[in-house]
């Protein structure tokens, strides 16, 4: 397989990765979010190109504790006569080159960057590198420290608008087709990104070894395996059935993603329930459904989505007074940057729950006025 090592390039999304040529493959590339999910896609990629290819190769694993770095540096410049073809896998990439792109690191990390700079361009066009760069955003000192050699994808932000698109997308990476109603029922219940969009269907194609799918296949498939539904947690929340939300959340698993993927879709349903209570305030209790479509971008929807989302956003606008919501926004943006910081394991799950109950104080308090 030939490469080339051109300049550092950004990734529209992943599809621009999947679409692309297996002889024009990244030799260096960095998925930067928080879906482990996303980036185990990339490695089969990766996988699947390499044994296209003439000759066998080694995969390397590499994370973070104490001397990797070490071993990354052996893998990339010191040649290996007997598996000269490699594809290397780092994970938990945040922590492992944080000392090497620290400005203020002992000198001994300063002259790791230097020989890594020096020499990554000279690598060997069979090895292959993919990094996890588990982070908010790709530091410019890493793409430098690959002197401009370095490609990359970093996950963006789903509007709602987004969702259908990105939905299409995936339809048409994995070859298939849904119902009108079943494609409404996955956009509103799974967490909106490509990860999560992409397992889901490969898991409907696992089950039913076919291409097109019913709402009674998502349903199915999908809603009545023991994963913890983000979604139902948001809905379960904001309409004040603290016993529904705790059920739900028995299927926690203590992963950050799960927890971020939540208060992604609380923000989301904060903003809703917001637009909505303008939208009513302007029409005299009214939710013209033109005016919804502008705000909400509800357009793609079916007449019965809409309608039931018109609804279901009515009645859980009424347990929210512009305090609340407030306090709701203050709540998600300190929870946002705890866990974005590090927080996790049982103090995590302990904290989280903290400010749930917290959550459901203010709407009751609400209710008890």
């Amino acid at each position: 397989m030939e490469t080339k090592k051109s300049q550092a390039r950004e990734f529209s999304s992943l599809f621009q990765l999947f679409k692309t040529q297996t002889s024009n493959l990244p030799q260096f590339f960095a998925y930067t979010g928080e879906d482990s999910y996303e980036f185990e896609l990339i490695i089969d990629h990766y996988k699947e190109a390499l044994s296209k290819s003439s000759g066998p190769y080694e995969i390397i694993l590499i994370v973070s504790e104490s001397g990797e770095q070490a071993k990354l540096f052996a893998e990339l410049f010191t040649p290996d006569m007997f598996y000269p073809r490699k594809l290397i896998i780092v994970k938990q990439a945040a922590a492992l080159f944080k000392p090497i792109l620290d400005a203020k690191s002992a000198q001994e990390w300063k002259d790791f960057a230097s020989g890594f700079r020096k020499n990554i361009t000279a690598v060997s066009d069979e090895i292959f590198l993919i990094v996890h760069y588990d982070g908010k955003d790709i530091p410019q000192s890493l793409v430098q420290l690959f002197q401009g050699t370095l490609n990359y994808y970093k996950t963006k932000f789903l509007y709602p608008s987004d969702y259908p698109k990105v939905f299409k997308e995936v339809c048409d990476q994995e070859q298939v087709h849904f119902e009108p109603n079943a494609a409404d029922e996955f956009i509103h219940r799974i967490p909106a990104n490509v990860g999560a969009y992409l397992k889901s269907v490969k898991k409907l194609k696992q089950y039913l070894h076919r291409s097109k799918f019913t709402i009674d296949d998502v349903n199915s498939v999908l809603f009545s395996q023991n994963e913890l539904n983000t979604n139902v947690l948001v809905e379960t929340l904001v309409q004040k059935r603290k016993i529904d939300f705790f059920k739900e959340f028995t299927k926690f698993s203590d992963q950050n993603s799960e927890i971020l993927s939540f208060l992604t879709r609380l923000s989301y349903k904060l903003d809703e329930i917001r637009k909505i209570k303008v939208i009513r305030a302007r029409h005299n209790g009214e939710v013209p459904i033109p005016i919804m479509d502008e705000l909400l971008k509800t357009g793609s929807y079916s007449d019965a989505r809409k309608n039931f989302v018109r609804r279901q956003l009515v009645s859980d606008s009424a347990l929210f007074t512009d305090k609340t919501l407030d306090l709701f926004y203050d709540q998600v943006i300190e929870m946002n940057i705890k866990f974005k910081s590090g927080l996790r394991d049982e103090e995590g799950r302990n904290y989280f729950l903290q400010k749930i109950m917290h959550l459901f104080s203010l709407l009751q308090e609400r209710s008890s006025k």
